[in-house]
């Protein structure tokens, strides 16, 4: 199978979408509330264009279908609730001066796993956050997700906090 990393579209949007919210119904299993991920409903106008955040998809060229994305979100951000968002490394003094992005809604279709595509496009936001002039990349990830972990350790992320429910990873550029 064919597959290319390429900048979100517009047209992108609902497949996107789905993906995103799929992945995290699977995750969260009977928990997962779809109406506590807003951001979802317009990437476009939420991530691009209020936050200028790279979002990128990775697309099985045969089908014309996403089968994976990723967000690489310049820090802070402004959330979709009008709020400041941030990691909570972002805020430490030893991050003053630094420019930071976070790395969020990595999803990849469950029939696509295992195949390193996720790491594909770990690295693909890493290089535009390098090409962006970023200092730092975080990641925040919950512990009981083995397959996340795993993904951002095997890229090269370091644990810089981690409590019994998440684990937050650091990419120095």
């Amino acid at each position: 199978m064919a597959v290319r990393i390429r900048t979100f579209e517009e047209r992108d949007q609902e497949m996107v979408r789905q993906l995103v919210l799929d992945g995290l119904a699977e995750r969260w299993g009977s928990e997962f509330n779809p109406l506590l991920n807003q951001d979802t409903k317009d990437i476009h106008g939420y991530y691009v264009q209020r936050n200028k955040a790279t979002v990128a998809v990775l697309e099985d060229v045969e089908r014309e279908a996403v089968i994976g994305c990723g967000i690489l979100l310049p820090l802070p951000a402004e959330d979709v609730y009008d709020s400041w968002c941030a990691e909570p490394e972002s805020t430490q003094a030893s991050h003053e001066g630094l420019k930071l992005a976070r790395m969020m809604r990595l999803s990849l279709s469950s029939e696509h796993r295992g195949k390193g595509y996720a790491k594909k496009i770990i690295h693909y936001l890493v290089d535009r956050a390098r090409e962006q002039g970023f200092d730092r990349v975080l990641v925040e990830t919950e512990r009981h997700w083995a397959s996340a972990v795993g993904v951002y350790k095997a890229a090269g992320f370091v644990v810089v906090a981690e409590d019994a429910e998440r684990v937050h990873y650091e990419y120095l550029l």
